[in-house]
């Protein structure tokens, strides 16, 4: 399975966030997922501008690679067997056909991919003006943060929506990193300290 995902972020506070989750949002449910973020010990994957999760939704478990693309991002997905998660190293033979081959395209040594860590999030979707849009609230190693999404299957009608949307709610445009660079930076920031 692929698909080419066209979305639009913004990093917001939390008093916007709680404001938005009580009006637009109100009764949206919430999805609560976890992405578990791999690599390889020498970072080959982080150094190809590609991203690997396995997303654990309470239902299923689907691992992803992410590959930006000039416009979006080429998502390749596949499910896995819930013992993949009971171990850091990922058995090779478990990975997905499509990801693996996408893998050794770039010379990523599939034998070599652990588990660096996981990212939790309570996720809330509401149609908007023929798109997704998405609020949540992020926990990772010891800190949080808030974000709001927009998925649409067109890049320039999409973003005019959402900058208007954003200039609507009286909300300032931050483009975050997304959550796997965020993960990544408060991940080296922590494992960088000296003790």
């Amino acid at each position: 399975m692929e698909e080419l995902e066209i979305e639009f972020k913004n990093i917001i506070d939390y008093p916007v966030y709680n404001r938005l989750k009580n009006t637009y949002f109100s009764k949206a449910p919430v999805i609560t997922q976890t992405n578990f973020y791999i690599d390889t010990e020498d970072h080959a994957i982080a150094s190809h501008h590609i991203a690997l999760r396995i997303r654990d939704t309470g239902d299923t478990l689907m691992m992803t690679l992410k590959v930006p693309q000039a416009v979006g991002i080429m998502e390749y997905h596949g499910p896995i067997d819930a013992a993949m998660l009971d171990e850091e190293a990922i058995n090779a033979d478990k990975v997905p056909a499509n990801i693996r081959q996408q893998l050794e395209e770039r010379h990523i040594a599939v034998d070599q991919l652990f588990i660096v860590g996981a990212l939790s999030t309570e996720r809330r979707e509401i149609p908007y003006e023929g798109g997704l849009l998405v609020l949540d609230a992020s926990h990772y190693l010891d800190t949080e943060d808030y974000e709001l999404e927009y998925e649409v299957p067109d890049y320039d009608s999409g973003l005019d929506k959402f900058e208007t949307f954003l200039a609507q709610q009286g909300i300032q445009s931050k483009k975050p990193l997304n959550k796997v660079q965020r993960f990544y930076a408060r991940y080296e920031a922590l494992t960088s300290k000296s003790l």
